[in-house]
């Protein structure tokens, strides 16, 4: 809240600052976990990173409903956690499909999961709103 008031920013930039860097940092760190040194410590290292970055999120996705229905807050979270849950039970079964394709790469796993974070950041960027929606505002 006291970027969002800081000249020159807004909750729209705000928003999308912190969804941006709270998901291509995790990207980027993951791939660098697996790209050249297999030094354990290293891949540790860059998850632990890219895991702390995601905490941006909180300022942009966990909290974009309020502002866009104010009144519908709840149930539009729950949707989208909802989605989320279901995204997330597809993505352990997923893996290990990918390994068996792979002969065990986990390179292959990081690389589809950044994707997946990179996707998501861009997707973010272009349809994040700051204002209410319509149809969330009061009846008349």
């Amino acid at each position: 809240d006291r970027l969002i008031a800081q000249p020159g920013w807004g909750v729209r930039k705000v928003r999308r600052t912190l969804q941006t860097v709270g998901m291509l940092g995790p990207a980027i760190f993951l791939m660098a976990a697996v790209s050249g040194d297999t030094d354990p410590l290293r891949g540790e290292v860059c998850v632990t990173l890219g895991a702390a970055l995601s905490a941006l999120t909180l300022g942009s996705v966990s909290v974009n409903h309020l502002d866009v229905a104010p009144r519908n807050a709840g149930l539009v979270f729950g949707a989208g956690n909802t989605a989320a849950t279901g995204a997330g039970l597809l993505a352990l079964p997923v893996s290990g499909w990918l390994l068996e394709q792979t002969n065990n790469n986990w390179a292959a796993v990081f690389a589809l999961f950044a994707g997946h974070y990179a996707l998501g950041a861009v997707l973010f960027f272009f349809l994040v709103g700051d204002s209410p929606v319509e149809a969330d505002s009061e009846p008349s």
